[in-house]
């Protein structure tokens, strides 16, 4: 038993914080918003550390497991929410406002999130990935202060609510047919008796609520609306972590799980993968709105990232995992440039805003540029090889249209790019912007390291990549 407490101590250390921070929230009269920060900082840093320690002990085997894989992604997750988190904390302390909430919500969607991704029984999948949606819903709600949010809350709510149950009713359907919750079963079980067209359309709704959290078009639309309408904290936590979680679980059930029904499901991602990649391209040429801009060039990075696991090959999986790594440290930098873009005390949204920002922030536009030529997977970039990848995989099944239809993407993303760098290059500045907090520069040194060492060598990403995804290699 005391094992059993030992080895769950990632998921303790961040549910002990919740009821920390509502102490502190009651009873202490002086509390800013590093307070909280402070406490959410270390709870974070001993889950992270008992993962790593933990990484193959499983306390619940039925329910989790814990293996190299899961380590990777959990760990990957808690980077990112330590980013996020530092950086957030300097907006609320620039708005004067309580983060008690945003950070009790923050840490209990980074447990959801981890769960799904340790998850080998369908009812923890299904619970863990109902919670975290709705504890994003409630992030969407700390937004009120700054944007009318109340419609694209109740579409979201009405979508999430609606991918919720199809995931309930597919995996109750699995499970009566398998008569087990447990992953391996499952996959035992189709294998030996073979799908029909239930089967298909109950595996068909599992999938469909992941691909909606990951935010891939079609299903993206409740993304980009709430980048819109949030606040940045919100933004990049929403569109950081749970993309992580997504692609982690869609990765292990595609290839452990409905392995044997490969056939109905590879064409499948292929159309979504290259709807994605128009789709994100054109959209992003006509938004105005930078976070909604990004978000559709995330909508055709995650285009790419799909391509490049077809067909499930474990040298496209390491790719396309490279990939996801370079896209998420890319935006990681490209919302820390955010929290820089800032005049009398306001974070600018607009385009427009940023006019001529180069006089006056040469660093962070800078920076911001080399952000964009990653996004645009141009070489020397770590972003370039998951790119080579995805079209040396089409190429090798004689996808001569889609490598067309995935280069022409390519080049319309780029009118999105060149027009960001125009307005900051090369038209008249509008707006004196504040000086940013030596945080925020301290961040895109960080983020700058990672990029030179992936752009020195990528061996050392991918070789260690490699090792850590074995346990769905084939």
């Amino acid at each position: 038993m005391l094992a059993k407490i030992i080895t769950l101590s990632p998921e303790f250390f961040l549910v002990f914080a919740l009821p920390l921070m509502g102490i502190i929230s009651r009873y202490r009269s002086s509390k800013t918003a590093k307070t909280f920060y402070s406490v959410s900082k270390v709870a974070l840093l001993f889950s992270m550390l008992a993962t790593i320690v933990f990484y193959n002990r499983s306390p619940m085997p039925d329910f989790i497991q814990n293996t190299t894989y899961s380590t990777l992604y959990k760990v990957f997750i808690d980077l990112l929410a330590f980013v996020t988190f530092f950086l957030s904390c300097k907006w609320f302390l620039n708005k004067n406002r309580s983060s008690a909430l945003y950070y009790a919500i923050g840490l209990s969607l980074i447990l959801c999130l981890n769960t799904m991704i340790s998850a080998v029984h369908l009812g923890v999948l299904v619970g863990a990935y109902f919670v975290a949606s709705l504890l994003q819903y409630f992030l969407l709600q700390l937004s009120a202060e700054d944007y009318e949010y109340e419609d694209a809350g109740k579409r979201y709510f009405l979508f999430m609510f609606l991918f919720s149950a199809l995931m309930l009713i597919g995996a109750m359907w699995v499970h009566a047919q398998a008569e087990s919750w447990n992953y391996n079963k499952i996959a035992i079980y189709y294998a030996k008796h073979g799908w029909n067209m239930k089967d298909i359309m109950a595996f068909a709704s599992i999938i469909l609520g992941l691909l909606f959290l990951l935010g891939i078009a079609p299903l993206h639309f409740c993304r980009i609306e709430l980048s819109g309408v949030s606040i940045l904290p919100v933004c990049m936590l929403c569109n950081l972590l749970p993309i992580v979680a997504a692609y982690a679980v869609i990765l292990k059930l595609l290839t452990d799980v409905f392995v044997s029904m490969q056939v109905i499901y590879l064409p499948f991602l292929q159309i979504i993968a290259i709807v994605s990649l128009l789709w994100g391209a054109i959209s992003a040429i006509k938004e105005d709105n930078l976070r909604r801009m990004f978000g559709y060039c995330g909508i055709y990075s995650l285009g790419f990232i799909i391509l490049g696991i077809l067909p499930f090959s474990n040298n496209g999986i390491t790719s396309s995992f490279v990939y996801l790594v370079s896209y998420l440290l890319t935006m990681w930098g490209i919302y820390t440039v955010f929290f820089a873009f800032k005049s009398n005390g306001e974070y600018l949204t607009s385009l427009s805003d940023i006019s001529g920002v180069f006089s006056q922030k040469p660093y962070a536009s800078v920076l911001l540029t080399v952000f964009i030529v990653s996004l645009a997977g141009s070489p020397p970039m770590l972003i370039f090889l998951g790119k080579l990848q995805a079209v040396d995989n089409m190429i090798i099944n004689h996808a001569y249209a889609e490598v067309i239809v995935a280069m022409f993407a390519s080049l319309l993303i780029l009118n999105a790019f060149f027009k960001i760098i125009r307005t900051m290059f090369f038209e008249i500045r509008t707006k004196n912007f504040d000086r940013a907090d030596r945080g925020i520069y301290f961040c895109l040194f960080l983020n700058i390291i990672f990029f030179l060492v992936g752009i020195l060598n990528p061996a050392l990403f991918i070789e260690r990549f490699e090792l850590l995804l074995k346990p769905i290699m084939r």
